[in-house]
């Protein structure tokens, strides 16, 4: 195997992170954004590996089952397109997530993309990130309708990043002309899936160096501090060892204008809309006259070669030559001319893919068996098989929450870690084996919950052919109870 870069436990594309079921490959997508051409070349890699593609939950693209390197031509050629690293040695590193529909959301306070690439091209610039822990990640909210956050409370709150800016409103007292004083970006720190809410508020303007001063002081502290277990130190390490206080007085030792002084004079209120995971989905208007666009589910978030190089050809064809990927493994068609909205979804439908929100957008699922080696059950399997069965026996369900508005999640995970989605579900189905007539086989424990506490009540234990109809009966109760709260 031809692999650049020695392998690492977190996936990556100059190095192949094996897997049960061949080499797992991981392509870096800062902000979600793919041109035309990049989708073409990594439908070409498909091809080449008879494999599909699937979008994950921090927007980027993930390739399971590779049986061979990419050759050193296709390294050269996605470092041209902008898809992999120009130093394969930080290539580890987590994709920088950005609002996915930033520039085009009639909401946002401000357009996040340029302010990506800013921070992309610092870590490109900087070998010496690659010290830090492959969980290192960052993410900028434009405080539009569609927050990066997965399935949260708050549309903002993606829990698997460690630095995290969010766009607000700021009351400027002093009624200052300069436009910029009006917005401001939240400081958030995570670790463990939570994010720690800071009082510090940093103007637009400084936000690269002030990335750079809490990027510094966190690579510090992981040299000094060297794990005993073999694996980096984290954020989430930094912080207990510190706590926040401590970790933004050495980051104001870095820095020309201190972020205790920082707004200082002026009063502010965070935005915090509650997240609504779907919204996106259907066809919607820009904030540019006369354009929509049209978000797509993703079945389990995966898209074939045919699919991806479709989309790439209808994003030329009746858009910007661009499509977005979501934090919610689907995808989003911008910059579509009104008139030309019906057209493209009779295209779309050709490479199987629709604009309705349907049962695909509901359920998320791990990689599973057999890619999985910790996983007890076949999740991507159960989870299509799960979302047939509601598409037939609750077609309805869905179709009178066209607004995006769908009160429910389900998640399947194979294990305890909970890979695909760092957040609660309303639905939960964890893997495990079950005896069954003195032999072990598949099955799952199903546990409700609110959407705010992981696993809250255990309901059921048993093999996966009896859960659908399980599910599509809780379904049907959660349906009628929302109707009489109506």
């Amino acid at each position: 195997m031809n692999w650049l870069v020695k392998e690492n436990v977190c996936p990556g594309l100059f190095y192949g992170t094996p897997a049960q079921d061949g080499f797992l490959v991981r392509i870096r997508t800062p902000g979600g954004i793919l041109e035309a051409q990049q989708g073409r070349e990594i439908a070409t890699l498909l091809d080449q590996w008879a494999t599909t593609i699937q979008v994950t939950n921090r927007a980027n693209l993930q390739i399971r089952g590779v049986q061979e390197s990419p050759t050193l031509a296709n390294f050269q050629t996605l470092q041209k397109l902008g898809l992999a690293a120009s130093n394969p040695s930080i290539d580890h590193l987590r994709n920088i997530m950005g609002s996915p529909t930033a520039g085009i959301d009639s909401q946002e306070l401000v357009d996040t993309r340029e302010l990506i690439k800013e921070l992309d091209n610092f870590i490109q610039n900087h070998p010496e990130i690659a010290a830090l822990s492959p969980k290192f990640s960052i993410g900028i909210d434009g405080g539009g309708a569609v927050g990066i956050g997965t399935r949260s409370s708050v549309a903002w709150e993606h829990r698997y990043n460690e630095i995290q800016l969010s766009a607000i409103a700021v009351n400027n007292q002093q009624n200052q002309p300069n436009a910029t004083s009006n917005l401001a970006f939240r400081l958030a720190l995570g670790g463990d899936k939570q994010l720690e809410q800071t009082d510090i508020l940093i103007a637009p303007e400084n936000c690269l160096s002030v990335v750079a001063a809490l990027v510094i002081v966190y690579l510090d502290y992981v040299q000094q501090n060297p794990s005993i277990n073999g694996k980096k130190n984290r954020m989430k390490h930094l912080l207990k060892d510190w706590g926040v206080e401590k970790y933004l007085e050495q980051v104001n030792s870095q820095l020309n204008h201190p972020l205790e002084q920082t707004f200082s004079s002026r009063s502010w209120s965070p935005l915090e809309p509650t997240a609504q995971p779907y919204s996106y989905l259907g066809i919607h208007d820009q904030k540019q006259a006369e354009l929509a666009y049209v978000g797509l589910p993703l079945r389990l978030g995966k898209l074939t070669a045919d699919q991806l190089r479709g989309l790439g050809e209808l994003s030329e064809t009746f858009g910007s030559s661009q499509f977005r990927l979501t934090p919610w493994q689907t995808v989003i068609l911008p910059d579509i001319p009104k008139e030309k909205v019906p057209d493209l979804l009779l295209k779309l439908a050709s490479l199987g893919l629709s604009a309705g929100v349907g049962w695909d957008a509901v359920i998320v699922a791990c990689a599973g068996k057999p890619g999985c080696g910790r996983s007890a059950t076949a999740t991507q399997i159960h989870g299509a098989i799960l979302a047939d069965y509601l598409q037939q026996v609750l077609p309805e369900y869905l179709g009178d929450r066209s607004t995006g508005n769908i009160p429910v999640n389900i998640h399947l995970t194979g294990c305890d870690k909970s890979c695909a989605q760092p957040s609660p579900a309303e639905i939960t189905l964890l893997g495990t084996t079950i005896e069954q007539n003195g032999e072990l086989i598949e099955g799952y424990k199903v546990y409700l919950g609110d959407g705010k506490q992981s696993l809250k009540s255990q309901i059921f234990t048993g093999e996966f052919a009896k859960i659908p109809s399980l599910i599509a009966k809780i379904l049907t109760t959660l349906k009628v109870d929302s109707q009489q709260d109506e």
